[in-house]
C-alpha cells in the first residue's frame, strides 16, 4: 500500500475533534491533523487539474455533465435534445466532433450551411465532422410524417377497406364490352386531346383497366380518322404485348414506340399504362403492367419531328376500319392526363385508388406558385406604383400584397415575375386567388386579372366589384404563347379603364391566397358512366367529354344514371310555328336510369298562325321506340284556353322527343288543336317517361 506523509499535503493542518481526523499511514505532521473533507477537496482538485494523469473526466460547472473536450471523438455520441425551430443549442456546418447527434423535439426548417431542411419531431440530426445532417425516425421514413398512419399515402399501401373495395370492384363493376367487328366509342376532336403545342410535343399519359379475350388483337384507344392519319395510337401487338406509338405529322410511316416488356395475359383483370415526357424520344416513353414499370423495345421508325394537331376524334376499341379491338375484351376505366405521370401515381391506378387532388390537377409538383406575403412581396413587382408585402388589417385579414398606385398617367399593374418560363406552352392551369378593393378612393374602383405572354388570356374583368370586402376568383387558361416570359397581371381599374391617372398617387389594391395550379386530367372515362339507354359514356373530369357508342354492350353490374338539368318546351300547331311567341318557356328535369321525370311551363304571347294538332316538342331525352308506349304527361294547370271538356293529359311519342296533347271526353280523349289555344293560354305539366 502507498504511503502519504502529512506534511505533504497542501492543506494547512488544524487542530480537530477526534471524529473528524482522516486515516493516514505513515509519518505524522507532529500532533495536528487534516479534516477528511479538506483532504478530499484536495484530491479532487488535483483529478481536475491534470485529467489525463489520473485518467478521470470532471464535470462542468453549469450542468454537471461531463464537458464534450472529453467525448469520444469518433462513434456516435447522443447531445441531447435539438430545437429545429430556433436552432436551439446553436448548430452550423464546421463546427462540432464526429459522432455528435440530437434527438429533434420540436420541428423545424434550418439552413445549417448546405441547404435548408425541414425537421419533424422524432429526427436525428448528425454531424459527419462537416456538416450536420438529418436522419429520418422510424415513422418519417415512410413520408416525413410522425406516425405509420400518415405514412400510408406515399408508400401507397391501401387499408383492409381500400383493398377490400378494389376487390369488390373486380367483381362487381361494370365493363365495356367490344365484339370484334363494329364495337366503338368515339369522342369528338378537341385540342385538350392532342399534345403538341405546335412546334414542341407535350407530356401526357393514359391509363386503363383491361380484360383480355381469347383474342388479343386490335387498338384500345386511339387518335385518329383512317388508317393513314394519326396522333398516338395504343394498341396489341404479338406476344401479345400492348404498344403506344406517337407519330410525326399525321401519318403512319415515322413515328416513336415503346412496348410493355410482359406479354399480357388472357381473362385476367391488368391495369396497362404509358407515360410520355414529350422529349420526342422514344425514351421518354415508359411502360407499366399492374403499377409496375415493364419497358421492353422503345425505338423510333422513320425519323420522328413531333405531334401535329389534327381533326382527328378518339377511338375507344378501334384505330382504324380493320383496327377493332377483338371480340372478348372488356375495359372498365380509361383515364387520359395532361402530363408524365410519376411510378407511384400510376401504382396508385393500379391498386384501384383515384389520385386524389394529384389527379385532377398536376400531381406532387403541379403547384406552379402558392402565395406567401407573410415575410414580402414573394417574386412580385409593381408597374406605375409601388408594391408592398406581409400588409395586415385588411378587411379582417392578414399577410396581403398591396398595390400603390402613382401619379403616372397609364396603366398600374402587380405583376408575378416567378411566372418567366413556368407556364409551358399548350398546358391548362388555374389561377385562384383574393382581392380587396377599399371604397371612397378617388380613381381605383375595378380589377383586371391577365395570364401569359404578349398576347395574355383575361382571367377576369371585374369593373364594379364589391367594395371594402375580399373578393374570391377562380379561372383557367391555356398557355398559348411561345415566348418564354410569362406572367400573372393584376391591373387596378378606374370606371373600367387601365389606362387613367390618380393625382393624388393614394389609391390602393390588395390580393392575397394567390395559387396556381396545372390541370392534370383530361379525360376520365369509366364502364359505369356509360348510358346504355342512349350509348354515351360520360367523362368525369372538368371537360365533360361525351363518348357516342356502337355496339357496345356493358358486362358486369350496371349502375344507373343520376342526371339533372332544364330543358325548353316550344308548341307547335300542325307542325308549323310560324308567329309563335313566350312569355315563358322553362322546363326542368331528373333522370335515374332510363327513368326521365319532366316538369315545365309554356305561357303565350302569340299563338301565331299555324293550324292543326297541337304538339309539344323539346323533351330532353329521345322517348323509347316501341308502339305500346304507356308514357303519359298530365297537364297540372292550365289558363286562357278554349273548348275543353276535361282534363288535359298528353302522351309522348315513340322514338321522339315530343309529346301530343289530349282533351278528356266523355267517350275517349280527343287532340288538342290551335282552336283550344289563344294569343295568352298558359300550360303547365308533368309527368314520367321511359328512354
Amino acid at each position: 500500500m502507498a504511503t502519504t506523509r502529512i506534511k505533504d499535503i497542501s492543506k494547512t493542518t488544524t487542530d480537530l475533534a477526534s471524529d473528524t481526523y482522516g486515516v493516514f499511514d505513515g509519518a505524522t505532521n507532529g500532533t495536528q491533523k487534516m479534516s477528511r473533507n479538506d483532504m478530499y477537496a484536495d484530491w479532487a482538485a488535483a483529478y481536475v487539474a491534470a485529467p489525463t494523469t489520473y485518467k478521470l473526466a470532471p464535470l462542468n460547472s453549469g450542468t454537471n455533465k461531463i464537458d464534450a473536450t472529453y467525448l469520444p471523438t469518433s462513434g456516435d455520441t447522443p447531445k441531447g435534445e435539438w430545437n429545429a425551430n430556433t436552432n436551439s443549442p446553436a448548430l452550423a456546418d464546421g463546427s462540432g466532433t464526429a459522432g455528435d447527434y440530437y434527438d429533434v423535439t420540436t420541428a423545424g426548417s434550418q439552413d445549417l450551411g448546405s441547404g435548408s431542411i425541414a425537421y419533424t419531431v422524432g429526427d436525428v440530426v448528425k454531424y459527419n465532422g462537416s456538416t450536420w445532417y438529418k436522419i429520418d425516425s422510424v415513422a418519417n421514413i415512410l413520408d416525413g410524417s410522425a406516425t405509420a398512419a400518415d405514412g400510408r399515402s406515399t408508400l401507397s399501401v391501401n387499408s383492409k377497406d381500400e383493398d377490400a373495395q378494389a376487390n369488390a370492384l373486380k367483381v362487381t363493376a361494370p365493363a365495356l364490352y367490344f365484339n370484334g367487328s363494329s364495337s366503338v366509342v368515339t369522342v369528338a376532336d378537341d385540342d385538350k386531346l392532342s399534345f403538341t403545342d405546335g412546334v414542341d410535343d407535350l407530356p401526357f399519359s393514359i391509363g386503363f383497366w383491361l380484360k383480355s379475350g381469347t383474342t388479343q388483337t386490335g387498338s384500345i384507344v386511339s387518335k385518329n380518322n383512317s388508317s393513314t392519319v394519326y396522333e398516338w395510337v395504343v394498341q396489341y401487338t404479338s406476344g401479345p404485348y400492348i404498344r403506344i406509338g406517337i407519330f410525326t405529322n399525321g401519318g403512319s410511316s415515322n413515328y416513336i414506340r415503346g412496348y410493355t416488356a410482359s406479354t399480357i395475359p388472357s381473362n385476367e383483370w391488368v391495369h396497362v399504362a404509358f407515360t410520355y415526357d414529350g422529349s420526342a424520344d422514344a425514351t421518354g416513353i415508359n411502360a407499366y403492367i399492374n403499377g409496375v414499370v415493364s419497358n421492353g423495345l422503345r425505338d423510333e421508325v422513320g425519323t420522328y419531328t413531333g405531334m401535329s394537331n389534327t381533326g382527328a376524334p378518339v377511338w375507344i376499341g378501334r384505330s382504324s376500319t380493320a383496327g377493332y379491338l377483338a371480340a372478348g375484351n372488356q375495359l372498365r376505366q380509361l383515364s387520359i392526363f395532361n402530363r408524365e405521370l410519376t411510378a407511384s401515381e400510376v401504382a396508385q391506378l393500379a391498386r384501384g385508388n383515384d389520385l386524389g387532388f394529384s389527379e385532377e390537377w398536376a400531381g406532387a409538383h403541379g403547384g406552379v406558385y402558392t402565395s406567401d406575403f407573410s415575410a414580402g412581396v414573394d417574386t412580385w413587382d409593381a408597374t406605375n406604383g409601388t408594391v408592398a408585402g406581409n400588409v395586415d388589417s385588411v378587411g379582417g385579414k392578414n399577410d396581403n400584397l398591396r398595390l400603390t398606385v402613382d401619379a403616372t398617367s397609364g396603366v398600374h399593374y402587380l405583376r408575378y415575375t416567378g411566372g418567366s418560363g413556368a407556364f409551358s406552352k399548350g398546358k391548362r392551369y388555374r389561377v385562384d386567388g383574393e382581392f380587396y378593393i377599399p371604397s371612397a378612393q378617388s380613381n381605383v374602383d375595378g380589377v383586371l386579372i391577365q395570364a401569359g405572354g404578349s398576347s395574355p388570356d383575361t382571367l377576369l374583368n371585374a369593373a364594379s366589384p364589391s367594395l371594402d370586402s375580399w373578393v374570391t376568383f377562380s379561372a383557367e387558361f391555356k398557355e398559348s404563347t411561345a415566348s418564354s416570359a410569362v406572367y400573372l397581371y393584376v391591373y387596378a381599374l378606374d370606371g373600367g379603364l387601365q389606362t387613367f391617372q390618380d393625382a393624388g398617387s393614394d389609391d390602393v389594391l390588395y390580393v392575397r391566397n394567390i395559387k396556381i395550379t396545372e390541370i392534370g386530367t383530361l379525360a376520365d372515362f369509366r364502364a359505369e358512366q356509360y348510358d346504355t339507354s342512349t350509348s354515351k359514356l360520360y367523362d368525369l373530369s372538368d371537360n365533360a367529354f361525351v363518348g357516342t357508342g356502337t355496339s357496345v354492350s356493358l358486362t358486369g353490374r350496371e349502375q344507373p344514371v343520376y342526371e339533372t338539368g332544364t330543358w325548353t318546351p316550344s308548341i307547335t300547331f300542325g307542325g308549323g310555328s310560324t308567329g309563335i311567341t313566350y312569355n315563358a318557356q322553362s322546363g326542368y328535369y331528373t333522370r335515374i336510369g332510363n327513368i326521365v321525370h319532366v316538369t315545365a311551363e309554356i305561357n303565350l304571347s302569340n299563338k301565331g298562325t299555324d293550324t292543326g294538332a297541337a304538339v309539344i316538342g323539346g323533351l330532353p331525352f329521345t322517348s323509347r321506340a316501341t308502339s305500346t308506349v304507356t308514357d303519359s304527361i298530365v297537364a297540372n294547370y292550365v289558363s286562357s284556353m278554349a273548348g275543353l271538356t276535361s282534363a288535359i293529359t298528353a302522351r309522348v311519342n315513340a322514338g321522339a322527343t315530343t309529346i301530343n296533347l289530349y282533351d278528356w271526353g266523355a267517350t275517349g280523349t280527343a287532340a288538342l288543336d290551335d282552336t283550344n289555344f289563344g294569343n295568352s293560354s298558359q300550360l303547365r305539366f308533368s309527368g314520367t317517361y321511359q328512354i
